[in-house]
């Protein structure tokens, strides 16, 4: 992707899990969704979610694929959030984004992203937004790509003993996964 361009990606939470917010296997996908991105866009200056739980342990996963460490959750990404109030909030952040920015995630839910007038995302999908700068980002001057959920490489699987996943906690998932290195 050109450098000189600014992003928006919209992601759809994961599945939602048995005893957790999310699916175990679904924390792995969001992590590796997130170092896709980080492969392929500049660096994420803010991982945006919605409070609901599912959203924001994707989120956690997601960014931590990016290396972005700057979380904040909002509830203008909230399913209910009104179309306005998404609009506005998001008009916002655009309007006072420094030109040294380039690149903002955020994670929500489908009904956000029919409201946004984003192509429909599947669990775990991510729809990215490009345009020359937050000007005409603002104005909707963008090329939107859908990039559908990735399937999970073997080396990300290998950090894990199968045996005991099934019963490994949410943060247990994320120290594991916080100890393996990208080039």
């Amino acid at each position: 992707m050109p450098k000189n361009k600014v992003y928006l990606t919209f992601g759809r939470h994961e599945r939602y899990g048995d005893d957790t917010a999310i699916a175990r296997e679904d924390m792995l996908a969001a992590y590796h969704t997130g170092t896709l991105l980080a492969t392929v866009l500049p660096p994420c200056a803010t991982v945006y979610h919605s409070p609901l739980a599912r959203a924001a342990e994707t989120a956690k996963f997601e960014a931590l694929g990016m290396g972005c460490n700057h979380l904040i959750e909002t509830e203008f990404l909230e399913e209910s959030a009104p179309k306005f109030t998404i609009q506005k909030f998001i008009n916002g952040l655009l309007q006072n984004t420094d030109n040294a920015v380039q690149y903002y995630h955020f994670v929500t839910h489908l009904p956000v992203v029919e409201k946004l007038g984003l192509p429909f995302l599947a669990a775990g999908d991510v729809c990215l937004l490009t345009a020359d700068n937050w000007a005409e980002m603002l104005a909707e001057n963008f090329e939107t790509q859908l990039l559908q959920k990735p399937a999970l490489p073997l080396e990300i699987w290998q950090k894990f003993d199968l045996t005991c996943f099934d019963k490994s906690s949410a943060d247990e998932i994320y120290q594991t996964l916080s100890t393996i290195k990208h080039d």
